[in-house]
Formats: C-alpha cells, structure tokens, sequence
C-alpha cells in the first residue's frame, strides 16, 4: 500500500512536475538513437544471496566527528522513528553496517566507566540489534582496532571481548575488525600507523576470541581510491601485505569510491558528473576488484571478498551531485560489475547521514534516487549472474537470474550517455520492462514509467507498471531499464 503519510504532499508535486517530465524526457533524449544488440553468455557467476547491504556510520550513535552541512539526522539516531523504520523496511538491506572512521575512536562504556572520548553503551548496541531486526537485515559491527585499544601500539582484546558479552548468544551477523587501517597515520599520526604484517598477527588474534562464538570476522577494511590504489602503500604497506602475511581473513573487505568531494583534504578524482558517469571511471573500478580477486586467489582462497563500504563520493558525498537522479546510473552500474568481478556482498554507505545516504531525513527520510535503484536491485537480481555482451561506451548492462521467478532472466539497462540508445534482443519471445527516468541528472524526482516513484506500490512488485513487449521502445538519454525475460535456459530450476 502506499505510505499516505507521502501522499498528500506528492499530489502538488506530480501536478508541478508532470509538464516538467514531458519537457526534460525530450531534453534528455534529444540526438539520433544508436543501435546495440546485447546477447548473454555461459558460464555463470555467483555472489550471496545476501548481496546488498547498507550503512549507518557510527558517528550516526555519537557526538563524534561527522560531516559538517551534510544532509544527517540528530544525533544519536532515533531507531524508532516510523518513517526511517517504514523505508528501510521498503528496501529490505541484507546487511546493516555500524562502522565507519568513528569505529576506530569509540569507547564501549559499561555503567559508570569514565568513557573515553566518544563512546557506545550496551543500550545503544542492543538498538542498532532490534533496529536490524525490524528491517529483516543481519548485523554487521566493526570493532575498534584504533590506539585505544592498543598498548605500545599493541592491540589489546578487552574492547572486543566486551562487545562480544553484548552481543546475544545467537547474533545472526558478522563482526568486522578495524576500518581503512592504511589511513591511521592520517587519523590518528604518525606514531599510530601500523604495518600491515603486524595487523595480520593481530587479526589472527582477533579472530581467536570469536571463533568459539563461530562470528565471522571481516577485515582488514581498508581504502582504495582512484588512480593510486592504497596510498602511500609504497611507505606504510598494503592489503596485499596483510594477505601475504597469513591473515586468512574469513571475509576480506574493501572500500572504494569513484570520487571524492571537497571535504576530502586530498583527491585524486574530483566529485562531478564526468568525474562519476566517465567509462574510465567504470573500468577503474573493474581493474581494482579483479586484482583483489587475484590476491585471494593467490594467498586466500578461502576468504570471501566484500566491496565493505562504497558510495558516489568519499568524505560525505557532494549535495546536488550523490543525492540526485544521475548518481544511480553511476550506482547500478558499480553493483553490476561488483558481482561479476567478485565481490559477494557489497555495503552501501550510507542509509541515513551525509549526501550520499539513501534517505533524505530533512524531507522525512523520503528517497533519494539511490534508493529506488536499490529497491529495483533488491527485488529482481538473484545471486546468479549470467555474463552479458554488446554493451560498450556509456551503456552499460548486467544480467541475474530473478530473485523470485525461476526461469526468468532479470537484466538492467544503464544508459549513462545523452543519446538514446535502440536495444536489440535477439531470439526474446517474450519479455516485460520498465523504464527509470528524470527530470535531469541533477534532479531528486525518480520517475518509474512516468509515474512519480513514491506514488507506487513497492510492497507488490508484481504490481510496478511493467510493459508488455509491444511497448518496446528507445532507451532514453540519462536512464536504466529494468527486463524481465522468461523461460532462459540459465536460469533453469
């Protein structure tokens, strides 16, 4: 059913926008359509049934350092809040993540402990627990591994042991140990880098007082930009390091974003639309995560491999750029290619917080165009993959089979160019497609089929306004398409 607390502030909306939409979609599909014939292929891949999964940094349950005129809530996030609750519940995340820099900084604080700097208390956790719960996700909390747990700069378990009495005997999620470890100099000072050698031994550590608890443990979480990699790996050592001195992580994260905003104090990639829609944005990422797969590969073959904190833009994300309609041909496109090259889960930061995040909390949580784009994702991409080619320059295209209907080939369509775009589907009897559109790129409205996205009933897939393949048409400008193929030989019972 539709949120009717939604609903009466959409009717002005649509009405205002309809005449805008006709003028935009003629705007952004003006130019000669170019013709592409997509094909798919043997064999398939695989990632996790539990693929997708969001944020909530910690610095969300703290008075601690955060970005400063972003788009973020009161602090410390209020769980109960219907409207957060009702969304969240909407997008159904497989994983929900507390981490983040502040993870690094926080103190747990039992009942009259003296906490040091920002902390958590066991209520807190225990909120974030039955929060995940409410949302069908399963938890995933990064544990400090920064200086205040560390004596001589060695790491020292009593965080970790208290966080594991908080947790329930029978927690469902995984744990992770320490975030961007490559960047405490940066954080922290000089004094407080470690070599990624000695970040082994201690995971191992780690990993020790969990395993009786069978939690999984992910790290070691550390950065990766554009351009550079890690930096100043050349000084301060790699993931690469961490892996070759036997760490054996159970699930190796990673983070990456394509661009960084101008909170960030360095950049090597600007936060712009050339910046986020650019080919050679999309094939940086792609060489960074297969060259991840060939370090597992060669020193951990049985860890598995999470892009464990991405979005549009590092350092908060950019208003006007990582909260707009374009930003989720960028984020299609990173989860398409996350899947085929390795990563079986991917962690979206962030849900609420900063100008990246999904929902908008300063219009009562509403969506931001990620958040349709995820849901869409959520709903129709099951954990097979089956490869797909003829897509080349700014259009870009990925096949799963349906999360729900066996038999059925599910494939999106990205069209990150201004030019429409005729696709061909050789051999396809039968089919049914939606198109995602906008006003612009830089515009929040999410149109599904012409209909404003908040005013459909996303609790029935079944009922979103798919069109027959009669209706088959030119892929607009700056757009995506969702297909559903039936009876696909790959995607067999």
């Amino acid at each position: 059913m539709v949120m009717a607390w939604h609903r009466r502030r959409l009717i002005w909306g649509v009405l205002l926008l309809f005449v805008g939409w006709l003028i935009g979609v003629a705007v952004l599909s003006q130019g000669q359509s170019r013709q592409v014939t997509l094909i798919w292929r043997e064999p398939s891949y695989r990632v996790s049934a539990d693929y997708l999964g969001v944020a909530i940094d910690a610095a969300m349950l703290t008075e601690g350092e955060w970005w400063a005129n972003s788009d973020s809530p009161p602090r410390p996030l209020d769980f109960s809040d219907s409207d957060l609750l009702a969304w969240t519940a909407v997008l159904q995340p497989a994983w929900l993540r507390l981490g983040g820099t502040e993870a690094d900084k926080l103190w747990l604080a039992e009942t009259g402990d003296e906490p040091i700097g920002p902390h958590l208390n066991r209520e807190q956790i225990t909120e974030f627990l039955s929060f995940a719960q409410a949302v069908g996700a399963k938890p995933f909390i990064t544990a400090n591994a920064g200086p205040l747990t560390r004596v001589d700069n060695q790491w020292q378990p009593a965080q970790l042991q208290r966080l594991l009495s908080w947790l329930p005997q029978d927690y469902p999620g995984a744990l992770e140990w320490g975030n961007e470890p490559g960047a405490y100099w940066l954080i922290f000072g000089r004094a407080h880098q470690i070599p990624f050698a000695q970040l082994a031994d201690e995971y191992r550590h780690a990993r020790q007082w969990i395993q009786p608890r069978s939690i999984p443990l992910a790290g070691p979480a550390n950065a990766f930009w554009p351009e550079i990699g890690e930096p100043l790996k050349q000084v301060f050592g790699s993931s690469k390091d961490f892996l070759a001195a036997g760490a054996k992580p159970d699930i190796f994260t990673w983070h990456y974003y394509p661009t960084q905003s101008s909170r960030c104090g360095v950049k090597t990639e600007g936060a712009d639309w050339e910046g986020l829609l650019d080919t050679e944005t999309v094939a940086e990422f792609e060489k960074r995560s297969r060259i991840i797969q060939r370090w597992l590969t060669q020193y951990s073959p049985d860890s598995r491999q999470w892009l464990g904190e991405t979005g549009p833009a590092q350092c908060g994300g950019k208003a006007k750029l990582t909260d707009r309609f374009g930003a989720s041909l960028w984020w299609l496109t990173q989860l398409g290619i996350a899947a085929k090259t390795g990563n079986e889960t991917i962690i979206r930061q962030s849900l609420v917080g900063g100008d990246y995040a999904l929902l908008r909390y300063h219009q009562q949580y509403s969506p931001n165009p990620d958040f349709w784009a995820s849901v869409l994702w959520q709903q129709n991409m099951g954990p097979v993959g089956v490869p797909v080619q003829g897509a080349r320059d700014t259009l870009h295209a990925f096949a799963h089979c349906h999360a729900r209907l066996p038999g059925t080939l599910t494939l999106v369509v990205i069209n990150a160019g201004k030019q429409s775009v005729k696709i061909n589907l050789p051999n396809v009897a039968s089919l049914t497609f939606m198109d995602v559109t906008s006003l612009q790129l830089d515009s929040r409205f999410t149109f599904v089929e012409r209909q404003l996205a908040e005013t459909l009933n996303w609790h029935t897939p079944d009922n979103l306004p798919w069109q027959a393949k009669a209706q088959w048409r030119a892929l607009p400008g700056y757009s995506y398409r969702w297909v559903l193929i039936p009876n696909v030989p790959q995607c067999g019972d």
